[in-house]
């Protein structure tokens, strides 16, 4: 739910941010909003070969941490091409995050169990998908679009928390 929620609201919302926020023109944000969608596809196709070669778990601490740090760019009061950077940042370190939880499922929660756990994540993601990105929008209705940076910085946090304790459940459960 929160990583879908942060890659839909990022790509979503961007627009806004970078040219009600930051001052770009249309063209200009429009194309950096497509380089977030396109940095999400070379991201999962660099770092599906990178996964195969270090782990899962490795390639899914980094992505957590670069989604975090790009977040954080984003939230940043700086010039227009650092909320760039930052997008450029979350959408490729986002993308292999979906796939390899979902990949990593019957590890966590054993394969007898897996095709429900997957169920399950599926339709939490569409939640996330649908509820957080709308309500940040009303958010930023009664505020500012540049709380885009920080609610993608707690979401990002929220997500790296998660993913840690559920690391942790899981050694605690398996070991």
């Amino acid at each position: 739910m929160l990583y879908v929620a942060i890659e839909i609201s990022a790509g979503l919302w961007a627009f806004l941010l970078l040219t009600e926020g930051r001052g770009l023109s249309a063209t200009t944000a429009g194309l950096c909003v497509s380089g977030y969608w396109g940095s999400l596809f070379v991201g999962r196709v660099v770092q599906g070969v990178v996964a195969e070669r270090m782990g899962v778990g490795r390639v899914l601490r980094g992505s957590l941490l670069g989604m975090t740090a790009g977040a954080l760019l984003i939230a940043l009061p700086a010039p227009a091409w650092v909320a760039v950077a930052g997008l450029a940042l979350v959408g490729f370190a986002a993308a292999p995050v979906y796939p390899l939880l979902t990949l990593a499922t019957p590890e966590r929660v054993g394969a007898a169990h897996a095709d429900r756990a997957i169920g399950v994540q599926i339709g939490t993601a569409g939640l996330g998908a649908a509820l957080i990105p709308g309500g940040l929008g009303v958010l930023f209705g009664h505020t500012s679009v540049a709380l885009l940076g920080p609610a993608l910085t707690v979401l990002a946090v929220l997500l790296l928390l998660v993913h840690a304790l559920a690391g942790r459940r899981s050694v605690a459960v398996t070991g």
